[in-house]
């Protein structure tokens, strides 16, 4: 059951459900010549859009199509896990390889034996040239190098790893690279003064996925499991994921547990997993969403929440009062960070699905801002 509902972060199911466009743009993009904007590119999206699971998916894929891949979340010490996971990974091709490489021929220099460096290389090299040495060495079997990075924000080893990639590029190496985090965490990388050159990458903003595919995903899990779903039920499954990634999973998930001893859904048990799915939801994404923003922003969101669809900027003016003015820098910031969107001009939406109820809720049970 649980190879089809992954709903931790940072598993994978069995299959990424409405994402192929992306991968197979990316993977495309890897056979596009070195230095093609293709071949960097930001994936943004909110909590529980799918970001993790797409690199998951994208470093199989450019495993296949002969790149070694080092992926890494992004911390402190990243550029030291990148070269080892190129080290590791890439080791397999040289396993034959046991003579002793001496360190002064052009492409075999600093490395001992295989992707190994010498002792002398480990004590005097960089990132930036163990990286081009891993390049150099990898060439030789027809293999390029491929960076993804998860949970991306503005660091000292970012930097290091940017430049270093946008360097190598210039040294016409076969390398790319792949970056997934918040829209929030993104912009700060975006407009760190070191790495303006990144706004030249590609930029996929990713968003809410087919209830069409959702639906179909439902009918194949449940099928190979033998667990009986009437079309009505799929149909309502489906929409009430209401296209976003993990909840899909915790839906699919929960519908799967509570069914286990019947091997069948009905009304009631779709109401049971919707519960304990929305319960998984406000804890693992709306919370910590909520949790880094002002009581202003919070206020911008709540007057949002209590507009009709779609949330027109009339309304909403009226709901803000004689404080519209004043708090338009917070509808800015929360735009920036992806909370809210506006799909046309004069119209704001909610980006994650289920956070206005989840809002509304908490007003009701006595959540408070100060005006």
């Amino acid at each position: 059951m649980s190879n089809f509902f992954q709903p931790t972060f940072g598993n994978r199911p069995e299959q990424i459900v409405g994402r192929d466009g992306e991968i197979n743009a990316f993977i495309s993009g890897l056979k596009e010549p070195i230095g093609a904007r293709e071949r960097c590119t930001l994936f943004l999206g909110q909590r529980g859009m799918g970001k993790t699971a797409l690199l998951l998916e994208i470093a199989d894929r450019a495993a296949a199509a002969g790149f070694i891949v080092a992926r890494v979340t992004a911390f402190e010490g990243m550029p030291s896990a990148i070269i080892e996971q190129i080290q590791l990974n890439g080791s397999r091709y040289f396993k034959d390889e046991k003579k002793s490489l001496s360190g002064v021929t052009v492409g075999a220099m600093g490395f001992s034996f295989g992707l190994a460096f010498s002792e002398a290389a480990n004590q005097q090299y960089g990132f930036r040239a163990k990286m081009s040495l891993l390049c150099e060495r990898l060439e030789e079997k027809k293999k390029g190098v491929l960076i993804l990075i998860d949970e991306v924000q503005t660091s000292a080893a970012m930097r290091e790893v940017a430049t270093a990639y946008q360097e190598l590029v210039g040294d016409h190496r076969n390398i790319a690279i792949g970056m997934a985090g918040l829209p929030y965490a993104v912009s700060g990388v975006l407009n760190d003064e070191v790495l303006t050159f990144l706004n030249r990458a590609c930029k996929v903003n990713l968003g809410s996925i087919s209830i069409a595919s959702i639906r179909a995903y439902f009918e194949h899990a449940f099928r190979s499991m033998n667990i009986s779903c009437p079309e009505p039920i799929l149909d309502l499954a489906a929409e009430k994921s209401r296209g976003l990634p993990y909840f899909m999973q915790l839906l699919g998930y929960y519908l799967t547990l509570y069914a286990k001893d019947t091997s069948a859904i009905d009304k009631e048990t779709l109401k049971k997993a919707e519960s304990s799915a929305i319960r998984d939801l406000e804890d693992n994404v709306f919370k910590p969403t909520l949790a880094p923003l002002s009581d202003n922003d919070r206020f911008f969101l709540m007057a949002m929440a209590r507009c009709k669809d779609p949330i027109t900027t009339n309304e909403l003016q009226e709901q803000l009062g004689s404080q519209a003015s004043s708090l338009q820098p917070y509808r800015k910031r929360l735009l920036d960070t992806g909370i809210i969107e506006a799909p046309r001009r004069g119209e704001l939406v909610f980006a994650v699905p289920y956070l206005r109820e989840y809002l509304l809720d908490e007003e009701e049970s006595g959540f408070h801002v100060r005006r």
